[in-house]
């Protein structure tokens, strides 16, 4: 679609639908034309030539400038001109992490057959939707020096996502000071646009899986043999001090130029309830304490996206506030942009109790569900569960016995994550399919090693026939 359909409005062809786009028009223009530096310091130039040459009446002088006054009638004409016939196109990811970079494709297509797009600019404007929100606005441009006629051409904008939330892109304006530079011409086009910035996500270290399993162990009032739980393969990380030997995975290792080790985790496949409490206080908040709202969300954002790669597996989210949500399901890629973008418009929270959020969980939830409890301020989780209306004596002692409660105000979340040197989209999208592939490679490794051992070269021996130093013997 070409710049003139664009902002041309849909109304009727009438006088009535003329006036109104005059109106429209004249209150709030689509088309600028804004005298350059340079342009008004030419003009000041030309000024000063034609009063020299009427005060002295020279007529060479009064002749060089009226014939110097004809690039500027050139750029006021010609500007109008070059921005005809041409058509933007804006590709924005629906959605990226905080932390992570933002690119922005912006492609101008020249519609006209003989002559090329000079010199034009893009002036983009992303400002967050929710005027309250802590992330600023960011304005990307982009430059294109030629498109050639009957062409198009993409550029990439690239630059830091801001804070998490929701944003939209403003109308977008294209300009050019071609041929001169006396004069810049400008074109709105409305191109509005929304994106999603979620928050920041890393790698839940060993200490969180520990945790996890220390809650199971208390809730079942002894340890769990090990033989009894499924141990999952889930990805590797950096090799540190401490590690097992066992734990190296050697062709991953070769091929990075470093030691990297494998990650296991035990399963029991029990429904994981994360209930978040970001609280802040009305006034006078502390220092720090916004910044670990914004850690236990990232780490919240964490948990959901490690839980929900898992086929089969139930999650529950749930908040406090005026009023406590609650979002919940079977673990999936659909699930897991639900609560991610819920996590990316929370606000903070100076009202409501976690009391209130556990009597809005689903009776299963409270009856098995392994619950993590991350707080901006201290907790007591004896107290709200008497203030609850839904847990009895009985029932109110088996939920603290499978309840993890972490203040994030005081450094407890601090070693459960770490961040991650690769992006936080390609954690999501290729999470899966990495794991799989290195589950491979291990199986294959494992069958080689066979294959090489001693045990297995006898084997050999004895299917095809005697070797040559039994020969000699």
């Amino acid at each position: 679609m070409s710049i003139e359909e664009r902002i041309r409005p849909a109304a009727s062809r009438g006088l009535v639908g003329r006036v109104a786009r005059g109106v429209a028009q004249a209150l709030v223009p689509t088309e600028r034309t804004i005298p350059t530096r340079e342009g008004l310091l030419y003009c000041l130039v030309i000024a000063l030539l034609l009063a020299a040459g009427w005060s002295q009446q020279v007529n060479l002088i009064m002749l060089v400038a009226t014939l110097a006054a004809g690039p500027g009638l050139m750029s006021l004409i010609g500007g109008r001109a070059f921005l005809r016939r041409l058509s933007v196109v804006r590709r924005v990811p629906a959605y990226v992490f905080a932390g992570d970079p933002l690119a922005v494709d912006y492609t101008l297509e020249n519609s006209r057959r003989w002559s090329a797009a000079l010199a034009v600019f893009m002036e983009d404007l992303l400002v967050p939707v929710d005027r309250q929100a802590a992330g600023g606005a960011i304005a990307p441009k982009v430059f294109f020096p030629r498109v050639p006629a009957d062409d198009r051409v993409r550029l990439r904008w690239a630059g830091p996502s801001p804070r998490r939330g929701r944003y939209r892109f403003r109308d977008l304006d294209l300009g050019t000071r071609a041929p001169f530079g006396l004069v810049e011409r400008r074109v709105t086009i409305p191109l509005a646009e929304e994106i999603v910035v979620y928050p920041r996500i890393g790698r839940l270290t060993r200490r969180w899986f520990q945790l996890q399993r220390l809650a199971n162990e208390n809730r079942m009032g002894k340890r769990r043999d090990s033989s009894s739980q499924h141990e999952e393969y889930h990805g590797l990380r950096d090799y540190r001090d401490g590690d097992s030997p066992r734990w190296i995975h050697w062709r991953t290792s070769a091929r990075r130029g470093e030691l990297m080790v494998k990650e296991f985790e035990q399963q029991n496949e029990q429904e994981l309830a994360l209930l978040l409490d970001p609280w802040l206080p009305r006034t006078k908040v502390p220092p720090g304490l916004r910044d670990a709202m914004e850690e236990a969300i990232s780490l919240a954002a964490t948990v959901c996206v490690e839980t929900c790669r898992r086929q089969g597996r139930r999650m529950v989210l749930g908040w406090t506030g005026a009023t406590p949500g609650v979002c919940q399901g079977q673990g999936s890629v659909k699930l897991l942009h639900e609560l991610l973008e819920q996590l990316a418009v929370m606000r903070p929270a100076s009202e409501g109790s976690l009391a209130e959020l556990i009597d809005a969980l689903p009776p299963t939830t409270l009856r098995d569900s392994l619950l993590v409890i991350i707080s901006t301020r201290p907790v007591q989780l004896a107290e709200e569960a008497e203030r609850s209306s839904r847990l009895a004596g009985g029932a109110a002692r088996n939920l603290l016995s499978r309840t993890i409660v972490l203040n994030a105000a005081q450094g407890e979340i601090s070693d459960l994550m770490e961040d991650v040197r690769d992006g936080s989209r390609s954690l999501i999208e290729n999470r899966l399919t990495s794991t799989e592939q290195e589950r491979l490679d291990d199986q294959e490794d494992r069958r080689r090693a066979v294959a090489a051992s001693p045990a297995g070269a006898n084997g050999e021996m004895a299917a095809g026939g005697p070797s040559e130093g039994a020969v000699k013997a």
